[in-house]
């Protein structure tokens, strides 16, 4: 399991090749986040500009939108490999994790800080993937939550089988303490991508966790 993905937060259709290009034969995974302009205030790019992530690395998409499920066969069609959706940004997640099981990519939700875990839990054996977001949604930056660590031990409590993933703020002051809580694997932006060298960046957080 690589325990360190790259994360791409942009709408500039130039920088996600650029940010791609750049990760290219050093990574297998790559979370690209997409958002709506509704569930958050930013937007992305569009699912439909995601193809040419596919053919060098296994995609994982992060969407931040209302009504997911408008967005799946998109995903399916970009060949992405794992999808995750917000808890918070769907009437019924049951019935979205339902419409996901038509495709081929690992189903996923997404919960923001201030979800309480048990709200998910009911769900787990319908769920491939649990990403906890550390950072309020919507942009790279933002401050890390550590309240979130504890809904890690949590999860691993009540969701056995389940990848268990953390997104946001993650940097070399906290990214230990998120794998010795009990995290699969982490994703990563601004640590990366404010970095003057993203790829010695990625590489230093590889080594801490290895």
């Amino acid at each position: 399991m690589q325990k360190v993905v790259p994360a791409i937060l942009t709408a500039d259709p130039a920088e996600l090749r650029r940010q791609l290009g750049v990760l290219k034969d050093r990574t297998k995974w790559v979370q690209i986040d997409i958002m709506d302009g509704k569930f958050v205030p930013s937007v992305s790019v569009n699912i439909s500009e995601l193809g040419e992530a596919c053919q060098f690395f296994n995609l994982e998409i992060h969407l931040m939108v209302t009504e997911p499920e408008k967005y799946l066969e998109d995903c399916g069609a970009a060949g992405a490999k794992r999808v995750y959706f917000h808890w918070e940004g769907t009437k019924d997640p049951e019935k979205t994790l339902s419409l996901m099981g038509r495709y081929s990519f690992q189903k996923g939700v997404a919960l923001n800080p201030e979800t309480e875990i048990k709200m998910v839990a009911p769900l787990a054996d319908k769920m491939d993937a649990l990403l906890l977001l550390s950072v309020v949604p919507g942009a790279q930056g933002h401050e890390f939550v550590s309240s979130v660590l504890d809904k890690v031990s949590v999860v691993k409590h009540l969701v056995f089988d389940t990848l268990i993933g953390v997104d946001g703020g993650i940097s070399e002051d906290n990214i230990l303490g998120v794998f010795e809580k009990g995290a699969d694997y982490v994703a990563v932006g601004s640590a990366l991508w404010k970095s003057k060298d993203p790829l010695a960046a990625l590489r230093k957080l590889e080594e801490m966790v290895s």
